[in-house]
């Protein structure tokens, strides 16, 4: 697998990111802690998107066909004028959830919240329902756990690094 030389971020992570978005003409990224901060400017209306990412610490193995080295990845995107969101991936796989995941925080309690699944079927993505109260909760934590099913390979748990994360750098 293919690593982005800066940030150790396997490349497709960084590709998936990137079709995630629009189609870019100016991208400007920048590495803060564990956080990638990104700013693209699209070229069909001259849309300014900020986004921040993070890519989970831990790696888990899955069974065929999906075997490999997976990890997860929580974006935070906005678009100027717009309303944020918030992205939860995986590298590979596919999701076998319902309509909520377990999420806990720093040393919280597990809690069941809502996702809602891509409009294009896709099944390594899912949107964090409620994304603002998501980013309120996450905003002064250290730690953020995700548990998700994913198809033949059961519940997986993912821990992300979430400290450090800079709202002013998406316009929040």
């Amino acid at each position: 697998m293919a690593f982005h030389l800066k940030t150790g971020i396997p490349l497709k992570i960084a590709v998936l990111a990137l079709l995630m978005l629009l189609p870019a003409r100016l991208v400007i990224g920048e590495v803060s802690g564990h956080w990638i901060y990104e700013k693209i400017t699209t070229d069909t209306l001259q849309k300014e998107l900020k986004s921040a990412t993070v890519r989970s610490r831990n790696s888990i193995t899955l069974l065929s066909p999906d075997a490999g080295v997976n990890h997860g990845l929580i974006m935070i995107r906005k678009v100027k004028g717009g309303e944020p969101e918030v992205l939860f991936a995986v590298d590979m796989g596919r999701f076998y959830t319902g309509e909520t995941i377990r999420v806990k925080i720093d040393g919280g309690n597990a809690e069941w919240i809502a996702v809602d699944k891509p409009m294009d079927r896709r099944s390594d993505l899912l949107f964090i329902h409620e994304p603002t109260k998501f980013i309120n909760q996450i905003k002064n934590a250290k730690e953020l756990k995700i548990a998700a099913q994913l198809s033949q390979n059961g519940e997986k748990i993912f821990d992300f690094p979430v400290d450090g994360l800079d709202l002013t750098k998406l316009g929040l």
